[in-house]
């Protein structure tokens, strides 16, 4: 017994010691590119912007953390800097931009350019192409510059956060203020009609832009409204951050919301827009109440179809009203009792799937009509369409790398299960009771009875693919290369409104094949489930495969990326 025991605990520890590598790589990239020097950049790329710029030279005396430019006998011609890391805060659609600025010898701008970007691809290059966009900084010193409002007349079209995102760490790096909001256009009294339908005048409070007073007419006042724009700027729902405002009445509590502009997708602002009940979420409260919610916490479910944009909007109002009243963001919430405050309604839905697929699992109710047809329907219903919650290799080296996503309560529970039963238990009990594409092939099975195998000269092949594709995925989350994991399986179907082409097609493709043989995903071409089933605890689990040498082969390349001398 103890060979075995000691052969699976090895077998989990190499599994263990790629994810944790996988995780320090990913921070020491990220750490590397944040920190690259600028002495080493090409001397070609400084010409493009300075022509006479033959050589780099020593730190800049004349801007902190800029290095001079020098040309072809040494005299200084310039300097150039970057935004990194302080303009890392502002955050475009999905990430922060750094910036090359090079300037003249009287410090005016001669050219700026991308450096480095986390931002989504297709923005930054949008903003790239733009010669207009970095045409308006040409001639600007760093001075004007710092003083730069960052607004809509520099933003380019398609990749308006990307652009304003990068307007936003130049002025940081260069000691401005910041605080512009993402919103240039002022809410109008159309807007505020919405909440006070008697507003004949709005101004705003000289003491805060973020609060507008509302008048009828001879100057009566109706109440005030409170937006939420700059505070929420950085509170990214689906796609993007969203502006509204609050209404308060006389008495000073609130009597209506309106969701005004937003960077998010149109259909899903617009659900929000006209749901009346999340409009009325916050009518009768105070400001103090408002700003001691935690967002976390405000039993707010969201809008049925647009969960992430509304409550983008509702932490959006709370992190308003706590600058209003001059109250520092609160940090997230780490007790047991908080984090179980926080789990919604669909959440606690479900989580009782979880617990009811783990006790079928483990019950003689897994052979009767709840676990082979209930249950089933249960999980491709509720943890896949409705959730979709599937372990994945986007998922599993994706929080390898960069931690697990906050509030992700159903994944935590599910990936929990997935991998700890399986090492204890000998059951791979996510494959066959949690995982909504099974149960889709269990579906299968019982109404089309497929009955056709695999051929003969076809299998051992197929043993090699779920194997090849998570190699790949080890690979992919280690070396940085560019490829979208979720394009690997199928599981992103689950999620029409953001799944790819790759994933559709994977999707029916593995239906289609397990309508003709059993399982045949599962069985043939899932690299999740050989993950899990190859941890699992089982009588033959002290012989070595061939697969347990595939993952020594990705650990050593593993330790070789992270510890190999460069």
């Amino acid at each position: 017994m103890f060979v075995p025991m000691a052969t699976h605990a090895v077998r989990v520890a190499v599994v263990a010691a790629i994810a944790w590598l996988v995780h320090a790589e990913h921070v020491r990239s990220v750490g590397r590119q944040s920190a690259a020097d600028l002495a080493g950049l090409p001397v070609s790329r400084l010409q493009k912007h300075l022509p006479e710029a033959a050589a780099i030279g020593g730190p800049a005396n004349t801007v902190a953390g800029g290095r001079d430019i020098l040309n072809a006998v040494g005299d200084r011609v310039g300097t150039m800097l970057r935004t990194s890391p302080a303009g890392d805060a502002a955050i475009g659609f999905s990430g922060p931009t750094d910036l090359l600025i090079v300037c003249d010898r009287d410090l005016r701008v001669a050219g700026m350019e991308v450096l480095a970007s986390r931002d989504t691809r297709d923005h930054v290059h949008a903003v790239e192409r733009d010669a207009a966009f970095w045409q308006s900084f040409r001639g600007q010193s760093l001075e004007e510059l710092a003083g730069l409002k960052p607004d809509k007349a520099h933003a380019v079209a398609g990749a308006t956060l990307t652009s304003l995102a990068i307007q936003e760490a130049l002025v940081r790096r260069l000691g401005g203020t910041a605080a512009a909001g993402r919103f240039a256009e002022q809410p109008a009294l159309a807007d505020l009609r919405l909440i006070f339908p008697n507003a004949e005048r709005i101004e705003p409070d000289l003491g805060d832009p973020a609060v507008i007073r509302v008048l009828a007419a001879d100057a009566i006042p109706l109440g005030w409204a409170l937006r939420t724009s700059p505070a929420a700027d950085r509170v990214i729902g689906y796609q993007g951050p969203t502006d509204a405002v609050v209404g308060f009445d006389p008495a000073g509590n609130v009597c209506g919301v309106a969701v005004l502009a937003s960077y998010d997708n149109e259909p899903y602002v617009g659900y929000v827009r006209d749901d009346a009940a999340f409009r009325g979420v916050y009518r009768g409260m105070s400001l103090e109440e408002i700003a001691g919610f935690d967002p976390l916490t405000t039993g707010i479910e969201g809008v049925s179809g647009a969960t992430m944009t509304s409550q983008a909007v509702a932490e959006g109002i709370v992190r308003a009203a706590r600058q209003h009243i001059g109250q520092q963001a609160r940090p997230p919430a780490t007790s047991w009792a908080s984090l179980v405050r926080s789990i919604d309604g669909p959440q606690w839905g479900a989580l009782g799937v979880i617990v009811a697929g783990v006790i079928t699992a483990f019950t003689r109710l897994r052979g009767t009509w709840f676990g082979r047809l209930a249950l089933p329907i249960v999980v491709l219903a509720y943890l896949g369409f409705g959730a979709g919650a599937l372990l994945s290799q986007a998922q599993v080296w994706g929080w390898a790398q960069a931690g697990v996503a906050r509030g992700a309560v159903v994944l935590m529970a599910l990936t929990l299960a997935a991998l700890v039963l399986p090492i204890t238990t000998r059951r791979n009990v996510y494959c066959s009771h949690l995982c909504a594409h099974g149960a889709a092939q269990q579906l299968l099975v019982r109404f089309v009875k497929p009955k056709r195998s695999v051929p003969g000269w076809l299998k051992p092949v197929l043993v090699v693919v779920p194997w090849a594709l998570l190699a790949v995925a080890i690979l992919a989350a280690l070396l940085h290369w560019p490829l979208n994991l979720v394009d690997l399986e199928p599981f992103d179907a689950y999620l029409p409104a953001v799944a790819g082409v790759a994933a559709i097609v994977l999707f029916a493709v593995s239906l289609i094949a397990s309508s003709f043989v059993p399982m045949a995903y599962c069985r043939h071409g899932c690299p999740t489930g050989a993950l899990l089933d190859h941890l699992r605890l089982h009588s033959r689990a002290d012989r070595l495969s061939w697969r347990d040498g595939l993952l020594l082969g990705c650990l050593a390349v593993a330790a070789a990326v992270h510890w190999w001398p460069v």
